[in-house]
């Protein structure tokens, strides 16, 4: 099968993270000749050549974008001559040129199906998103429902100075966008209920320095720590006692995901992803989205009850393995390109 991915994005956000894990993953696979189509990005491309992964790059800057982005786009599919395509997020699949091959857009959220349109599959990543692109319109026979893995890639980690933590403190991690709909002030704002603990926060956005602000007028400033970007998870979840995910939106929620891969007690807003993923009091624990209370009770819960981190891990891990490893998922994938790639060609 020749495979290629599309992905025309500079942002490093959870779709385009979760592109790379899936580059990654299939590059293992001999039965399958992959290539990426992506934007020149120094740090991407790091990443990728130390996962063995092939690709292609679209030239960028005020010059070179205008005159050779279109014609190099075409040339690399042309050249490649793949059996099919997978296109991540809205921008590639508006863009992908015209080809023979089978075109498979990949949403991960409530986009607008117009962008899909030169699309013959949707692959989606919970039911209601399935939900979501029929009720718009799609057809329900043209649309596969195919979660997320939790697995961390190493070769996709970049090692960073660690944070020193006192003496004492339980760790709590947070990832995600510095952005409203992920709630970063809900765990702040829970912190001072919280005692003996340092908060992590990994990632960048707009509300950095309300945030900061924030830390700051409830004084736990010296608690709270703002890592930025990382591209080393898989540490910064060794070093973590909790996992606090408190989105109100979210659609899915990769979080939920890698702290049960890695064994990481969860403690999440029941926003639509992780109510979806999470059985309360079996493989995490949800409270209200906004209930700063709340939220500072049930991680407090955890931190004071060995049994109850140990038996949210366990069946955590447990979840992941059966349902939600880079082995089930990449499996459910292939079968998926197989299938269409022979109609495809039984029609022809």
């Amino acid at each position: 099968m020749k495979l290629m991915q599309m992905l025309l994005s500079q942002s490093e956000a959870g779709a385009e993270t979760y592109f790379e894990k899936v580059a990654a993953a299939l590059a293992k696979d001999a039965s399958i000749t992959q290539r990426l189509v992506i934007e020149e990005q120094p740090s991407r491309e790091k990443r990728l050549q130390a996962s063995g992964v092939d690709f292609s790059t679209l030239p960028m800057g005020k010059v070179k974008k205008p005159l050779f982005y279109n014609y190099s786009l075409k040339k690399h599919v042309k050249e490649f001559e793949p059996d099919l395509i997978v296109t991540w997020v809205n921008r590639a699949s508006r863009k992908c040129p015209s080809t023979s091959a089978v075109v498979v857009g990949r949403l991960g959220g409530y986009y607008d199906i117009k962008n899909y349109k030169k699309c013959d599959h949707l692959i989606v990543n919970t039911p209601d998103l399935v939900h979501h692109v029929v009720s718009n319109g799609w057809p329900e026979t043209k649309v596969s429902m195919i979660s997320n893995f939790g697995d961390l890639p190493e070769t996709l980690e970049i090692s960073s100075s660690l944070p020193e933590i006192p003496t004492g403190h339980k760790v709590l991690l947070a990832l995600g966008r510095l952005h409203q709909k992920k709630a970063h002030d809900t765990i702040i704002k829970a912190l001072p209920m919280i005692p003996d603990a340092t908060l992590l926060i990994a990632g960048t956005g707009e509300l950095e320095n309300e945030l900061k602000s924030l830390a700051d007028s409830l004084g736990v400033s010296e608690r709270v720590k703002f890592l930025g970007l990382r591209k080393d998870i898989r540490q910064l979840f060794d070093l973590a006692d909790v996992c606090v995910f408190p989105s109100r939106f979210e659609p899915l929620g990769n979080v939920v995901l890698e702290a049960w891969a890695t064994n990481t007690p969860i403690v999440a807003a029941s926003s639509t992803g992780p109510a979806w993923l999470i059985t309360h009091n079996e493989n995490g624990l949800l409270f209200d989205i906004d209930d700063v209370n709340a939220c500072a009770s049930e991680v407090n819960r955890v931190l004071s009850d060995t049994a109850l981190a140990d038996k949210l891990t366990e069946s955590g891990f447990a979840e992941f393995n059966n349902n939600f490893s880079m082995d089930v998922i990449v499996n459910k994938y292939k079968n998926l390109f197989e299938t269409l790639i022979k109609e495809k060609k039984e029609r022809s």
